[in-house]
């Protein structure tokens, strides 16, 4: 009978031989993770191996305006304030006829612009704002669609017969998707039929509030570049490319964790001979709500 050689041997040198393998490929992966660390290419930023999270320093207020056509005064204004800080977006709708600091933001647009309105809600609130966009109907409508969908609640039917050319405009009581071009033009209804002169305000703060609840929402980095492309080069506005570098992180990370992200408040005051006078108690408000500072 034939003896069967052992080949112990080379199981032994198979074995070695995949054990360096397996020790090359961990290598180079580990190498390879720690080099995406610094480089901050990972999904999570990480920096000294604590995970990205926005703060005070990442705080801005912008002002927003709407008009029909872009060589247009704005007939809409509202402040849109990020806080990294507590993961949030405050929206604050003013009239055009808003008065503060011895001026409305509709004189103060005439004399100097979208800088000069900007100034004066800045100075009336004590809220850096140097920063402005300005829409126009068609760039507005084009914005909610990028987005998408809205769906909105309307208390009661509103009906508006244009004279010049008799047509009826009609919005429907009720819950319902809108499109960017039906948003627009709740946005802009010329009658309400509501008594209270702020009343367009809280059609403004509400409004937009649900647009950015409803569709920002887990949004993602191809998204949101997709967006302030559209922003930077498609409105009238000071924002730029490296303005938006250095807030995207922190957008990114509070459209992600942060549910039901925006609210809206809306400054109060009364009717006067200069225009609608913004109380001095609801200035300190507003900056209490965009600081967090009394």
């Amino acid at each position: 009978m034939t003896k069967r050689r052992s080949n112990w041997y080379i199981y032994l040198i198979t074995f070695l031989v995949a054990g360096v393998i397996v020790y090359i490929v961990s290598n180079a992966l580990l190498n390879s993770f720690y080099e995406s660390q610094k480089r901050g290419d990972t999904n999570t930023s990480q920096n000294n191996g604590t995970v990205f999270k926005p703060d005070k320093a990442h705080n801005f207020t912008i002002l927003t305006m709407l008009s029909d056509e872009a060589d247009d005064a704005p007939d809409y204004y509202m402040t849109i304030t990020y806080r990294g800080d507590t993961n949030s977006v405050l929206l604050m709708p003013y009239l055009k006829n808003s008065y503060m600091k011895g001026n409305t933001l509709e004189k103060a647009y005439q004399n100097g612009g979208a800088e000069a309105a900007a100034k004066l809600v800045a100075d009336a609130t004590g809220v850096k704002i140097t920063k402005y966009i300005k829409f126009t109907e068609s760039t507005l409508i084009e914005f909610f669609d990028m987005a998408g969908n809205t769906t909105i609640t309307v208390p009661t039917q509103l009906k508006h017969e244009n004279e010049d050319d008799k047509t009826m405009t009609i919005i429907n009581k009720g819950t319902s998707s809108f499109t960017g071009r039906q948003l627009h033009a709740y946005l802009t209804f010329p009658d309400y039929g509501v008594k209270d002169v702020q009343y367009p305000c809280k059609v403004q703060g509400s409004s937009y509030t649900e647009f950015i609840n409803q569709n920002f929402h887990n949004l993602s980095e191809g998204y949101i570049e997709q967006y302030s492309h559209f922003l930077i080069n498609f409105t009238q506005t000071n924002i730029t490319k490296q303005d938006y570098e250095q807030k995207k992180q922190a957008l990114l990370y509070s459209f992600n964790y942060a549910n039901e992200i925006c609210d809206y408040y809306i400054p109060y005051g009364e009717e006067t001979d200069n225009g609608f006078e913004i109380s001095a108690n609801s200035f300190a408000t507003v900056k209490e709500k965009i600081t967090g500072e009394e």
